[in-house]
């Protein structure tokens, strides 16, 4: 697999602004002073323009390293989200400037962010080239080897919240935050690098046919999370124990539907699914069941 590493600012701020948005804490106190309020004008604007949050982030994020320009991104990414309308213009304008608001809280706070971001790419790089395309070949052997992707684009951004990231599936590409070194011991960082990855094949109609296109990010980050487990204990860099299924749930925010046990439910997903080893997209419209 051919991986490109780009540390990115811009998706840094907006990174920060969706965990804001998310009500996740920001780890970073001088971002959870500036993010917040910094990110409000852009919130408002997708308001106006009756944007889905969930579904245009899923867009604005991943395009931030594609689009020339603030502008060029806003309307990429409206158009994306809900398509042209004859408010376009208006709504393309009042998202551009609010990315341009966030990006200037963002500077503001981290003037020094634009050298010290790149330097953060080596630590992650390295533990990734020593133990992921280990960790990949038996992802591919506990599911499918289809569910590989050929290539993808590593977005690294400031670690606002201590640990995270997110799959763009539609983009071929993951961030990351760039931490220095692992946040959850039990949990390694290249192990959520494989994981985000590892989600990216889902968007194709074999694995996603019959999934409602809100849904699946979730479904996928679910399916995802016992097999990466599963990978990462054959190269022994964590436990596949319903424990630290829980561990990740929760200290990855996976989103967790009211009332469920989702731990527990994905445990036994998984359970059957090693019993009888399906093509993965039955299982993976089977989970989407469960989950009702």
């Amino acid at each position: 697999m051919a991986l490109s590493w780009r540390p990115h600012l811009l998706a840094s701020a907006l990174h920060a602004a969706v965990a804001a948005a998310r009500k996740h804490p920001l780890a970073d106190p001088r971002l959870a002073e500036t993010i917040p309020a910094a990110s409000q004008p852009l919130l408002a604007a997708i308001d106006a323009a009756h944007l889905p949050h969930e579904r245009f982030f899923r867009h604005l994020v991943p395009l931030a390293a594609r689009a020339e320009g603030r502008r060029a991104l806003a309307e990429a990414s409206v158009v994306k989200t809900i398509g042209r309308s004859a408010r376009l213009e208006t709504l393309v304008s009042q998202v551009a400037a609010g990315l341009a608001e966030l990006e200037a809280a963002l500077q503001a706070a981290l003037p020094k962010l634009s050298n010290e971001l790149p330097l953060r790419e080596r630590p992650l790089r390295e533990q990734w080239e020593a133990r992921g395309p280990g960790l990949l070949h038996q992802l591919g052997l506990v599911t499918e080897e289809a569910l590989l992707p050929e290539t993808c684009e590593v977005l690294l951004v400031h670690p606002a919240t201590g640990g995270g990231g997110e799959a763009h599936l539609a983009y071929n590409s993951v961030r990351i935050e760039a931490v220095l070194a692992n946040p959850i011991a039990e949990l390694p960082e290249v192990v959520r690098l494989a994981w985000l990855i590892g989600q990216l094949q889902m968007d194709l109609p074999r694995y996603s046919e019959g999934i409602h296109g809100d849904r699946l990010p979730y479904v996928a980050a679910y399916a995802l999370l016992p097999a990466t487990l599963r990978a990462a204990e054959q190269v022994e860099l964590a436990r596949c124990d319903v424990a630290t299924l829980a561990l990740a749930i929760d200290r990855w925010r996976l989103p967790v539907p009211a009332g469920v046990d989702a731990a527990s439910l994905v445990w036994e997903w998984w359970a059957t699914y090693e019993q009888s080893r399906p093509d993965f997209r039955v299982a993976l419209a089977a989970l989407d069941q469960m989950f009702g």
